[in-house]
C-alpha cells in the first residue's frame, strides 16, 4: 500500500514541476498528498491491529477460541482487504484525474498565476524573476554608451618623472622600470594633491590598476598609502598600459612632432601616422595598435570585476586620452586635445563627460599652438631623416660576388673521389704537412760552437725615451757572437756577384715532358709518405 501511495505522490510532484505553471499548484498538490498520507496512516494502523488480532487467535485459539470463531475472524480480514484495495484504486483514479487538471492549466488561470513559456531544455526555478536580459561579458567594443560598462573608471596620469623634467620622451619598454624615470619631488606633490581631491569628492577606488613603469609604481604606492587601499587591490599591468612606441624619435624632445603627425595623418581610426623605425628595440606604433592593447585591458577588467570603482594609472598623457576617445567615439586624430598633464586625474570617465570635455579642449589656444610648433618640428625631423638616408646611400657598399659553380667534369671527379673511399686529397695534404715539419736543414751536420765574449757594458733591453721612472727595466749585458767557419763561408759565397746561365727555350711538348719527368722523379723518392698514408687509411677503415 505504501508503495502505491509513494507512486501517487511522485506522479503529482512530477506533473506539477514539469508543467512549471505556478507555485500555488505545487502547494495544492502538497495539501492533497498530505491528506492522502493522513488517511493512509489511519488505514495502516487499523490493518496492523487486525493483523495482530489474527495472530493472537492463531497462537492461542486452542485455549480461548473455537475453530468456527477463528474462521469467522479470517473471513472478516479478507473482507477488509477487499475494501482496502478498492480504496487504493479509488485514490489512484482521483490522483490521475487531479494531475490531468493541474497539467491542463485551468486551475492556474483561475488562480491568476504567471504563465511561463515551456522549454524542453531549460527551466527557470525563479518563477517571479525580472525578465531583464543580462549583459554579456566578453570583448569590449568601442564606443561605450551609458550603461554598457559594469564598472566605474577613474583615469590618472602618473606624476612628473625625472626624464619628463628634462623634457625627454621615453617609450622603450626596456627602460620602463629604470629608476632614472622615477617621480620627482614635484611629481610626488602632484600625486598627493590628486589623492586629496579624490578623497574630498568621496572617491575611494576599490581597485588600482597601474603600469609597470617606475613613476607609475611610485604613484600607486602613494595612492595606496594616502587613500588606504589594500595591497591586494593594487594590481600591476605588465603590457596593456605601456605607452605608444615612437621609434627613432624616442629619447628626444619630440612630443610636439608626434602631436602634429597624428593630427595630420592618423585618421579617424588611427591606422596611419607611423613614426620612423629604430634599431634599438623601440617600437614604432600607430594609435590603432595602441588601441588594441587598451581594448584588451578593458575586456579583462570588465570580465574580472563588476560594480567596482577602478583607478587606472598610466605613464604618459596620450594613453589615457586615447582611452577616453575610444569610450566617447571621438576620432583618434584629435586624441591629443584630451591629453593628460602629469598628476592629472579625471573621475568617472564616460561618453557624456568625455564629449563635454572634448568640446572645451578642442577650442583651447594651447592645443592649437602645440600643433603649430609640432608641424615645424615634424618637417625638420623628416628633412634630417632624408639627409641621413642620402648619406648612407652615398657610401660605397660591398657587393657580394657569388663564386661560380664547378663544372660538371670537376663535380663528377669530386664525386668519384668521395664515393670510392676516404678523401685522399685531404689525407695527402695532411701527409705533406706532416712530412715538411720533419725537414730541418743541416739537422745531422756537426756545427762549430760559437765563442762569445762579453763586455762589462750593460744596456737596457727597452730604451726609456720618455724619461719617466714608472717602469724599471732589467739590465741585460750586450754580447757579441762569433760565427762558425762554415757559416762564414756560406755568407761569403752568397755575397759574390750573381752569374746567369743561358737556358735554351723549350717547346710546349718539351716542357710537358720535362714536367712529367720531374714529377716521376719526385714520386719515385721514398720519403716515407706512402707508409704514412697507408697507416692513415687503415685507421680510417677501422
Amino acid at each position: 500500500m505504501f508503495t502505491s501511495l509513494g507512486r501517487i505522490h511522485l506522479l503529482l510532484l512530477l506533473s506539477a514541476i514539469s508543467d512549471a505553471r505556478a507555485f500555488g499548484i505545487i502547494w495544492l498538490s502538497r495539501g492533497a498528498v498530505a491528506f492522502t498520507l493522513h488517511a493512509s496512516s489511519k488505514r495502516k494502523s487499523f490493518t496492523h491491529h487486525s493483523q495482530i488480532h489474527s495472530l493472537y487467535y492463531h497462537h492461542d485459539g486452542q485455549d480461548c477460541e473455537p475453530a468456527s470463531d477463528r474462521q469467522g475472524s479470517g473471513s472478516n480480514l479478507q473482507r477488509f482487504d477487499k475494501s482496502n484495495s478498492s480504496r487504493r484504486s479509488f485514490m489512484k483514479s482521483v490522483s490521475i484525474s487531479f494531475a490531468g487538471i493541474v497539467s491542463s492549466g485551468p486551475l492556474a488561470a483561475m488562480l491568476r498565476l504567471p504563465q511561463l513559456p515551456l522549454s524542453p531544455v531549460t527551466h527557470d526555478t525563479n518563477l517571479f524573476h525580472n525578465n531583464k536580459v543580462a549583459n554579456a561579458v566578453g570583448l569590449v567594443t568601442f564606443p561605450c554608451p551609458k550603461g554598457s560598462l559594469s564598472n566605474t573608471y577613474h583615469v590618472m596620469r602618473a606624476g612628473q618623472s625625472l626624464l619628463e623634467e628634462k623634457n625627454i620622451l621615453s617609450t622603450n619598454p626596456l627602460f620602463l622600470t629604470n629608476r632614472d624615470d622615477a617621480l620627482t619631488t614635484k611629481g610626488v606633490i602632484q600625486v598627493e594633491d590628486a589623492c586629496a581631491d579624490m578623497m574630498l569628492k568621496d572617491i575611494n577606488p576599490s581597485v588600482v590598476k597601474y603600469s609597470l613603469a617606475s613613476k607609475c609604481i611610485d604613484t600607486a604606492n602613494i595612492v595606496a598609502t594616502r587613500m588606504m587601499v589594500g595591497r591586494n587591490r593594487i594590481i600591476p599591468e605588465f603590457t596593456f598600459m605601456d605607452p605608444r612606441g615612437v621609434g627613432v624619435w624616442d629619447g628626444g624632445s619630440n612630443e610636439a612632432a608626434i602631436w602634429a603627425l597624428d593630427y595630420l595623418e592618423a585618421g579617424v581610426e588611427g591606422r596611419s601616422g607611423r613614426p620612423p623605425p629604430n634599431d634599438d628595440g623601440t617600437a614604432n606604433e600607430t594609435l590603432h595598435e595602441q588601441m588594441i592593447r587598451l581594448r584588451q585591458l578593458m575586456s579583462i577588467l570588465e570580465t574580472q570585476y563588476s560594480g567596482d570603482s577602478i583607478l587606472l594609472i598610466f605613464p604618459d598623457g596620450t594613453s589615457p586620452a586615447l582611452l577616453s576617445c575610444l569610450i566617447a567615439g571621438i576620432p583618434l586624430k584629435d586624441v591629443h586635445a584630451l591629453n593628460f598633464e602629469p598628476g592629472e586625474v579625471r573621475l568617472d570617465v564616460t561618453m557624456d563627460s568625455t564629449l563635454q570635455l572634448f568640446k572645451d579642449k578642442l577650442l583651447s589656444s594651447e592645443y592649437h599652438e602645440m600643433l603649430e610648433v609640432g608641424q615645424k618640428q615634424l618637417e625638420s625631423l623628416r628633412n634630417e631623416q632624408l639627409l641621413k638616408e642620402a648619406e648612407e646611400n652615398a657610401k660605397p657598399k660591398l657587393v657580394a660576388v657569388s663564386k661560380p659553380a664547378p663544372t660538371a667534369k670537376v663535380a663528377n671527379k669530386r664525386l668519384d673521389l668521395t664515393q670510392g673511399g676516404p678523401d685522399f686529397y685531404s689525407v695527402g695534404a695532411m701527409g705533406i704537412i706532416a712530412y715538411m715539419t720533419t725537414l730541418r736543414k743541416g739537422v745531422d751536420e756537426p756545427r762549430d760552437e760559437p765563442q762569445t765574449t762579453s763586455s762589462g757594458v750593460y744596456t737596457l733591453a727597452y730604451a726609456n725615451t720618455t724619461g719617466s721612472n714608472l717602469f724599471e727595466f732589467e739590465a741585460v749585458p750586450s754580447a757579441t757572437f762569433e760565427m762558425s767557419s762554415k757559416e762564414i763561408a756560406l755568407r761569403t759565397n752568397s755575397m759574390e756577384s750573381n752569374t746567369f746561365e743561358e737556358v735554351p727555350l723549350l717547346s710546349k711538348e718539351e716542357r710537358k715532358k720535362a714536367a712529367d719527368k720531374a714529377m716521376e722523379e719526385y714520386l719515385s723518392k721514398d720519403d716515407g709518405c706512402d707508409d704514412w698514408l697507408h697507416a692513415i687509411k687503415d685507421i680510417i677503415n677501422e
